[in-house]
């Protein structure tokens, strides 16, 4: 059991830890050697591609810096998925064997076409904007853009606690112990499962119920067929789940939510009074 305290506590660390980049360096007196570089020539870019960066940037600052938003609940919330992915991690195996089903054919029928769904998520996501693009729909588009941006930084929040802690997946390992750090892309948490949820968060964000329970019904079952194919342990997928839920749903809060966003026009003037126009600013 402290072995698993100390892998869970390894994976909370590693998303916090980051955050701590963005506090104020101490002075340092020390001599500096600075290296001086040819200057490289700006690379002119398409204004709208410089605001999506802007967008992706300032979404992960703010995950980044928000261990240090925390309130009471959330820190509680924290707390308890701790709590819950450690009960799970002591019954891994059980839990697997209920959800796998054995050699029940039914089982298969079920999971299979959600296996293929798993593998295919990014293509589908981005066929939800060509169908926005045909019909000409801007909140699909938008859906699908956020639903894309969360899958990216859902993978990075994920994945590198995942390489780091190294569990092995049940399909190739001898059991929910085996621990392997720095040699492959483990399963705690689970990249995927993040990674679907964290979809299902923004597209239903805002949606309504009916929006909510089918995409998470979806994202539950993805989640499930990745135990059933042997990719992860179920703590493995309800920790990815837990953190993709947040990512996703916070992406897209930013984007409805943010008091800043909008079209803002403002008469310009120079000092001299020799010219003037039209200022026009466009921040989301």
């Amino acid at each position: 059991m402290l072995m698993r305290f100390k892998v869970l506590f390894l994976a909370l660390s590693l998303v916090v830890a980051p955050s701590a980049l963005w506090a104020d360096e101490a002075k340092n007196d020390t001599r500096v050697l600075t290296v001086l570089e040819p200057e490289v020539e700006h690379v002119s870019l398409d204004p709208a591609f410089e605001m999506v960066m802007a967008k992706v940037d300032k979404d992960l600052h703010y995950l980044l810096s928000s261990p240090f938003r925390l309130t009471p609940k959330g820190t509680a919330l924290v707390g308890l998925t701790l709590i819950t992915t450690l009960y799970l991690i002591d019954n891994d195996e059980k839990y697997l064997d209920d959800i796998s089903g054995g050699s029940d054919d039914r089982y298969r029928k079920i999971y299979e076409p959600l296996q293929d769904l798993d593998r295919y998520l990014l293509e589908a996501t981005a066929g939800i904007y060509l169908l926005g693009y045909i019909r000409d729909d801007r909140g699909m588009k938008s859906d699908a853009l956020l639903g894309l941006e969360s899958a990216g930084l859902s993978a990075l929040f994920t994945g590198v606690p995942a390489f780091i802690i190294g569990r092995s997946a049940p399909e190739d390992s001898g059991g929910p112990e085996e621990y392997k750090p720095f040699k492959k892309l483990g399963s705690l948490p689970d990249v995927g499962s993040s990674i679907v949820f964290s979809i299902a968060g923004a597209l239903s964000r805002g949606r309504g119920v009916a929006h909510s329970i089918f995409w998470y019904s979806l994202a539950t079952g993805v989640g499930l067929s990745r135990v059933y194919g042997g990719d992860a342990w179920p703590s493995d997928v309800f920790l990815g789940a837990a953190i993709g839920t947040v990512i996703g749903r916070t992406v897209a809060g930013l984007s409805q939510e943010n008091s800043e966003a909008g079209l803002t026009l403002a008469p310009v003037v120079t000092a001299s009074s020799s010219a003037y126009g039209l200022g026009v600013r466009l921040e989301f």
